[in-house]
């Protein structure tokens, strides 16, 4: 018995662990190699989206990740922005509506009154649907390359 454990080679035991080091490098190329290619495409993937709602005055431009990815964040932006006034305008009505229940209750209104609380309350909601309809389309187009780099300027230093 001895002289089997005589036999053994430590060089033969350590070269599992080399393949295993080489092994787990392999590993780690091939998993940084696929997780770049999923960040690659899923900004591909943005790029394609926000050039659908891209203004039609503007020719189609190669942009830079980063570009890519600041005008998604400001279509977010945009997008929850959008919902607050939506939720804003319900609250409004219901706040009013309650308001004219409560009045018509508790103080029996006469029909002018009445009626110039309903003109109050449409004037209230056309200036509300206006401003929200006229503020400019260009806010979720994606700028183009000459643009992005104007604003860029003006807004962060870049070290390029």
């Amino acid at each position: 018995m001895a002289s089997y454990e005589c036999n053994r080679n430590p060089a033969s035991e350590r070269i599992p662990s080399l393949f295993a080091k080489d092994d787990i490098k392999v590993r780690k190329t091939i998993v940084e190699k696929i997780r770049r290619d999923r960040i690659n495409n899923s900004i591909e993937e943005l790029r394609t989206l926000l050039q659908t709602d891209q203004c039609p005055e503007q020719p189609p431009a190669r942009l830079e990740k980063a570009d890519i990815l600041e005008s998604a964040v400001q279509f977010l932006r945009e997008q929850a922005s959008s919902k607050s006034n939506e939720s804003y305008q319900s609250g409004f009505s219901h706040c009013l509506q309650e308001t004219l229940r409560h009045l018509s209750l508790h103080a029996p209104l006469q029909p002018a009154a009445r009626e110039q609380i309903k003109r109050f309350y449409v004037h209230q909601r056309v200036s509300m649907n206006t401003r929200l309809s006229t503020e400019p389309r260009s806010q979720f187009c994606i700028p183009s390359k000459r643009h992005s780099t104007l604003r860029a300027r003006k807004s962060l230093w870049r070290p390029w």
